[in-house]
């Protein structure tokens, strides 16, 4: 094998090389099966043996000079970037930053990418527009003005013990504060194992989509918080707006009780005749109600007197192992089961409505808060505490929708 390769291999334990008559198939860099490369035998490939392969960037990693590049591409010549150099001081320790001409390392990768697999979560790395900028015509005549460019960090990173992805998060946030514009460093989740979840849908249940719907009027701020949610493609954004539509419904919410009483007395057929006397009732039956100040227990009453637990049953079934199982997000926060013991979800009663919605408020709180008030416990915005969220999401919306049915 290619002595270089053999350096390169040894420099990142997941890459594998195949090599063949034709020459050296390169494998797995970045541990992202989507990329790999094709050395025809007899390339010089010198400049490949002290690279190393950061798994969370587009960027590589020269261990000799201590520079990592990130995968750009081309800029205009005119563009007031490919002069900026700025000096970045991080837990003390001082990186030169800049963008310059792309490395010979780089220029060696990119001409030799193939996509190993054609759907990429990584977007290939960026290498593929680079390829093609340099071998397919209508990007070199597109791009004949630009320069292909590349983002440069050098300095000590052993003394951070090659924590890149530190580095990288602070200076995105640095960049941004002077320049809004700037260029983002792209730094991808860690890789997980994701869990696959049934998103319940109710004409399944039925084997087919009813052929006439009842409508009735729905609030317009719960209509468009809707929107809003199922618009968004961030599934913490989703859930907070769904939550705000269990929290607009509260602050609306009007204890059965109460509302009995002022529908009495409205109905009475003296009630034109004798209005103080109606009024100061009105005033004692609500008084109790608005110095009600505790927006958990009217959120409580808000679902359990509008739903019932019949209402989100397939929810719970179409997850049921999910449900079974006491939930640790990476973070800390702890969420208690909601099924227990022999046919449990067939033995869910009303009272069960109360954990479930002490849990999604849990949940909620620690959205919006970063972490849980009593607690100090949170869920990390990482794709694998996103993933774990789906079931509950899935029921949070199922919730807040039956709200907005019977809400008025």
């Amino acid at each position: 094998m290619n002595k270089n390769l053999i350096s390169l291999k040894k420099g990142n334990s997941k890459v594998e090389v195949l090599e063949s008559l034709e020459g050296y198939k390169v494998i797995n860099p970045w541990n992202d099966s989507s990329v790999s490369f094709f050395f025809k035998k007899r390339t010089n490939l010198v400049d490949l043996k002290n690279i190393v392969f950061p798994e969370r960037l587009a960027a590589i990693f020269n261990s000799k000079s201590n520079s990592l590049e990130f995968i750009y591409g081309p800029v205009d010549q005119t563009s007031k970037i490919l002069n900026r150099k700025f000096d970045f001081i991080y837990k003390g320790l001082n990186f030169i930053c800049s963008f310059e001409k792309i490395s010979n390392s780089l220029n060696l990768l990119a001409k030799n990418f193939q996509e190993n697999t054609p759907e990429s979560k990584t977007d290939h790395r960026n290498l593929r527009f680079l390829r093609d900028i340099y071998k397919d015509d209508f990007y070199k005549d597109l791009f004949e003005n630009a320069e292909l460019i590349s983002f440069y960090i050098k300095g000590d990173f052993a003394k951070l013990k090659n924590d890149f992805v530190g580095l990288c998060k602070s200076l995105n946030f640095y960049m941004a504060y002077f320049d809004r514009e700037t260029p983002k460093i792209l730094i991808y989740g860690k890789d997980h194992k994701e869990e696959k979840y049934i998103d319940p849908c109710l004409y399944k249940l039925f084997d087919d989509f009813p052929s006439k719907i009842n409508a009735t009027t729905i609030d317009s701020t719960i209509l468009d918080t809707f929107m809003v949610a199922e618009n968004t493609a961030n599934l913490r954004m989703k859930f907070i707006f769904y939550f705000q539509v269990l929290e607009y419904a509260s602050y609306y919410y009007l204890d059965r009780k109460v509302h009995s009483k002022i529908l009495k007395t409205l109905k009475d057929p003296d009630v034109l005749n004798r209005t103080d006397y109606f009024s100061k009732n009105l005033i004692e039956d609500l008084k109790n109600h608005f110095s009600q100040k505790d927006d958990s227990i009217k959120l409580e009453k808000t679902i359990t007197e509008t739903i019932s637990i019949s209402d989100i049953k397939n929810e719970i079934e179409a997850n049921q192992e999910y449900f079974s199982k006491d939930l640790e997000f990476d973070g800390g926060l702890k969420i208690s089961k909601v099924l227990n013991g022999d046919n449990p979800v067939e033995n869910l009663k009303e009272g069960d409505l109360i954990l479930i919605k002490k849990n999604i408020e849990k949940i909620r709180n620690v959205l919006v808060h970063l972490r849980e008030s009593r607690e100090n416990k949170v869920i990390l915005p990482s794709a694998k505490n996103n993933n774990k969220l789906l079931p509950y999401l899935f029921l949070l919306r199922r919730i807040a929708e039956k709200v907005a049915v019977n809400f008025s």
